[in-house]
């Protein structure tokens, strides 16, 4: 028997799928299962998106971090994004908001995250998992994205 919180079985190709599906759910209550609200799991996503175009610079990591994540990377691209990761104090305040966040704003915020990613594109060198393709870094934000949404659930 897993003690694991109950998922939703997600992939998504583009951020454009992962977007329908956040408005899919929006149309009606829904339910997480995890330690975060729809609103701010959404938030989170676009918060990792301006990230990844330069919009916003993340706190430094700690230095094993830094090392250690441009290896990682090449695990986490092999297959979908694993919950349980556990980001340093200064980034999870950064990446996660503190306080539930109304999720038409969260929305609001991920469709111009989107944007912003397919327009102004990623930055060549993430500032967490180091230099990526902009082949990589969509497959990352698509993975990141199927992860956590898969906590939400429509009730």
């Amino acid at each position: 028997m897993s003690n694991s919180p109950e998922r939703r079985e997600l992939s998504f190709k583009s951020l454009d799928e992962a977007i329908a599906d956040v408005e899919q759910l929006a149309r009606g209550k829904t339910r997480t299962t995890g330690n975060h609200t729809f609103g701010q799991i959404v938030e989170h996503l676009a918060r990792a998106l301006d990230t990844a175009v330069g919009k916003t610079v993340p706190p430094p990591l700690p230095l094993i971090m830094r090392l250690a994540m441009p290896v990682a990377k090449h695990f986490v691209l092999r297959g979908p994004v694993k919950p349980g990761f556990k980001l340093p104090t200064n980034a999870q305040s950064y990446f996660w908001p503190e306080n539930d966040v109304d999720v038409q704003i969260a929305i609001a915020h991920f469709r111009e995250a989107v944007e912003d990613f397919k327009t102004k594109g990623p930055l060549a060198v993430n500032p967490i998992f180091g230099k990526l393709s902009q082949e990589k870094t969509l497959k990352l934000q698509c993975d990141h994205c199927a992860m956590h949404l898969s906590f939400v659930h429509p009730a």
